[in-house]
């Protein structure tokens, strides 16, 4: 049976944020800066309902994602391709946490198959796992229209459950060793996927996220180090 690897990017595998890096690309080539807009107040609107306790935090990440996904509204796959590879190379890259993404080489080295989850926009994702030299990911799709980004995205967006799901459906009938398998990622929301397999890996984690690790004794890696470590074996 196959052992996979899942890794999620912002805060694990990269400290940065994808709507930080949109942003920036955005705003420096001058682009698209409506629709920035839209988001940035969308965003705005949503914050202060989930810090009052009117919102799941889960809810609140699918409807910024889901606006997130305006910032790319009317751009061809060749448009959208040139802004993916800038904001991989020049906003991504350059904030790895090298000694997670030391993790991820490791589990390639032995054969595991290794796979990018996230909530970023599938296309983008896969960008960044093209310069990271990662064959798969499961990111959330973008929808198209006449060969334009329509500023939509496929529900449910790859978060919370559904980033299991998405995770479940995309390896299909693949037989898995889920009590050898190996997930890392860095908010409790992905406690869905962090809980479904054998080795679940804290990374860097939220307040919440940390506490879960320490009550269930699993790994966490903060500030270089691992504790109570599983990481795999040579």
């Amino acid at each position: 049976m196959m052992i996979v690897a899942l890794f999620d990017l912002d805060g694990t595998l990269y400290t940065g944020h994808i709507g930080r890096g949109i942003m920036r690309h955005h705003r420096l080539h001058r682009t698209h800066r409506f629709y920035l807009y839209a988001f940035l107040f969308g965003s705005m609107a949503t914050w202060p309902v989930w810090r009052l306790g009117l919102m799941a935090e889960t809810r609140m990440r699918e409807l910024c994602l889901r606006q997130m996904a305006w910032t790319v509204r009317g751009w061809t796959v060749q448009e959208a391709t040139q802004a993916f590879s800038w904001i991989a190379r020049e906003y991504v890259l350059p904030l790895v946490r090298t000694d997670v993404l030391a993790r991820l080489r490791r589990h390639q080295m032995l054969g595991h198959r290794t796979i990018l989850v996230s909530g970023t926009f599938a296309p983008l994702l896969a960008e960044i796992a093209r310069q990271w030299r990662i064959a798969e990911t499961v990111g959330t799709p973008l929808v198209m229209r006449k060969g334009r980004y329509t500023g939509s995205c496929e529900r449910p967006v790859c978060q919370g459950q559904a980033k299991w799901l998405r995770v479940r459906a995309y390896l299909g009938d693949a037989e898995i060793d889920w009590h050898g398998s190996y997930a890392y990622a860095d908010s409790h929301a992905d406690l869905p996927l962090l809980e479904k397999m054998g080795h679940p890996v804290a990374v860097y984690p939220d307040a919440q996220l940390a506490a879960h690790a320490q009550q269930h004794g699993w790994e966490i890696i903060k500030d270089g180090q691992a504790v109570a470590s599983s990481a795999p074996a040579a």
